[in-house]
């Protein structure tokens, strides 16, 4: 991989017996799988507790890609520390990572994930082996910024390469939260289908409705435990593990997922889906999450087809179609 000022790769110089440190998690996880897997973070302010997670789940491999720096607002919204207030965000992540367990292998990136950045620069972030070691069995890529054209591009990123994917938001307020993942051999359909109403207003120049501003820490730490959850079944897919290995089957049909953390939710932010779905009657329910199905954009399902995954039902169609992904296609008219 070309060095680049601003790529920094942290590498073990001597590989530490951790043996121990697992010992309590070696069946709850298949370790081997996360060791040989790669997670991409698109954004590294509010998933820093994930990625703290992961690496307590015997990942090795991280690559995190965020321009920023951290601020003196984030103390209040994000896991970072006064004295991180002026470092790059994918600096702090990267050392607090290396304390966790010394054999991480992390790539700190500290560029934003935008039209400037060519996909063939991308593909080299993403994919190219550490010094000394093998390309990964597997890379997760994850958009976790509030950036609309960076959160789309990765949706085609992964289109593109045939990798699994994971997004987050947070809804105003922190009244809720919402995911959306994917993987080419079980989701039909992809992020754009799961999210059209939002492509459609970024594409007619309306604002974004989704914000995180205003959020309490607390609503991110919920948000963090449920891409946990996720990346784990996506990691797993495909392997024996008991727990993990046949999860995504289950719920991969389900691939958008709404947590509303407040029993307000529909008046706040005018979405009565969950008294649709669960209506209160004398109860108040708050705190669940919602699966729901989600099919390809085609006209059968009442929607134009999308422009990304075409509609086909299989994601793996979409690998390779893509000139560039920095380019957001319209839908047909």
């Amino acid at each position: 991989m070309q060095k680049q000022a601003h790529i920094r790769d942290y590498v073990p110089s001597d590989i530490i017996d951790t043996r121990e440190l697992f010992a309590r998690v070696e069946h709850a996880y298949d370790l081997d799988q996360m060791r040989e897997t790669r997670i991409v973070f698109f954004g590294a302010g509010g998933a820093r507790a994930f990625a703290d997670d992961l690496a307590r789940a015997g990942t090795h491999e991280f690559v995190l890609v965020d321009g920023d720096t951290v601020s003196a607002t984030n103390i209040a919204t994000q896991q970072v520390r006064y004295a991180e207030i002026g470092r790059p965000k994918v600096d702090c992540i990267a050392d607090q990572l290396l304390e966790i367990n010394p054999n991480v292998r992390v790539r700190a990136v500290r560029r934003m994930l935008d039209d400037e950045m060519t996909d063939d620069e991308l593909h080299q972030i993403v994919f190219a082996p550490f010094e000394g070691y093998e390309t990964p069995k597997q890379v997760l890529l994850c958009g976790l910024t509030d950036d609309f054209f960076a959160q789309a591009r990765v949706n085609r990123f992964a289109l593109q390469t045939g990798c699994p994917a994971l997004y987050a938001q947070v809804y105003r307020e922190g009244r809720g939260v919402e995911l959306v993942f994917t993987h080419p051999d079980v989701t039909q359909a992809c992020a754009r289908c799961a999210l059209r109403s939002r492509y459609k207003a970024h594409l007619e120049r309306r604002p974004n409705a989704v914000t995180s501003h205003g959020t309490p820490i607390s609503a991110t730490t919920q948000l963090n435990a449920l891409k946990g959850f996720l990346a784990l079944a996506l990691i797993h897919h495909g392997t024996d593990h008991p727990r993990w290995g046949r999860l995504l089957e289950r719920i991969g049909g389900r691939n958008l997922v709404v947590m509303r953390l407040d029993p307000d939710f529909s008046e706040t932010l005018g979405w009565s889906l969950f008294d649709n779905t669960l209506p209160a009657g004398e109860r108040v329910f708050f705190g669940e999450t919602l699966w729901l199905p989600q099919k390809p954009d085609r006209p059968e399902q009442g929607f134009s087809t999308c422009p990304e995954c075409q509609g086909t039902g299989n994601l793996r169609d979409a690998v390779g179609t893509f000139p560039d992904t920095r380019v957001m296609l319209p839908y047909e008219a």
